[in-house]
């Protein structure tokens, strides 16, 4: 198994003359792919990696054995993304509109000692703007021509759930519902590797 930091997350490029649009993300994606030398490989991706890696399996169809998306966002459009998003918490709220958020993600990086929160303003607001608020996942199902199996789980934004009979038919996807929130593969591994067809 390899893992890949998104462009932006963790120990990834962080530029910030960039947008961080689709093109961005899966141009990062391809390059880290092609230096590992991967010819043919099956694609895992969670919440926003599973959007990029629905839009990479669009991209480059012949390089994916199976794709498995766990959780991605469903939302129908960019006003319901942020209202449910900014309907999160008031602490999700102000990290992502305060005038004080940048200093919000900062004392977040130094208390878990940059563990997590490793973005800088370009990266986060780059790719919440121009990747999860886009809302395109109905548009996205629909061209995956890859078999794969996409997870949602009845505990995760209630959203989600709305929308899963408004997605579009696609035999090459099968849907799964599991009773799980949306962070399944910390808390619920055996069940992620129980949906791979070769584990």
């Amino acid at each position: 198994m390899i893992t890949i930091d998104l462009l932006g997350f963790g120990r990834a490029p962080k530029p910030t003359d960039l947008a961080y649009s689709y093109d961005d993300h899966i141009a990062y994606i391809h390059s880290a792919i092609k230096s590992l030398h991967l010819s043919r490989f099956t694609l895992v991706g969670h919440s926003m990696g599973a959007l990029l890696a629905s839009r990479y399996s669009i991209a480059h169809p012949d390089t994916i054995n199976e794709l498995l998306l766990l959780h991605p966002p469903l939302f129908k459009d960019r006003e319901e993304a942020r209202n449910a998003l900014f309907s999160t918490s008031r602490f999700y709220r102000f990290m992502l509109t305060s005038r004080l958020r940048s200093a919000g993600w900062a004392l977040m990086r130094t208390l878990s000692l940059r563990h997590i929160s490793a973005h800088n303003k370009a990266s986060r607001e780059g790719s919440l703007k121009n990747i999860i608020e886009r809302a395109e996942m109905n548009h996205d199902y629909q061209r995956i021509t890859v078999t794969t199996t996409f997870l949602v789980g009845t505990r995760d934004r209630k959203e989600y759930v709305k929308n899963i009979p408004h997605l579009p038919a696609n035999p090459k996807i099968t849907l799964v519902q599991e009773d799980v929130a949306h962070h399944s593969p910390v808390f619920h591994p055996q069940l992620i590797m129980s949906l791979l067809s070769t584990p």
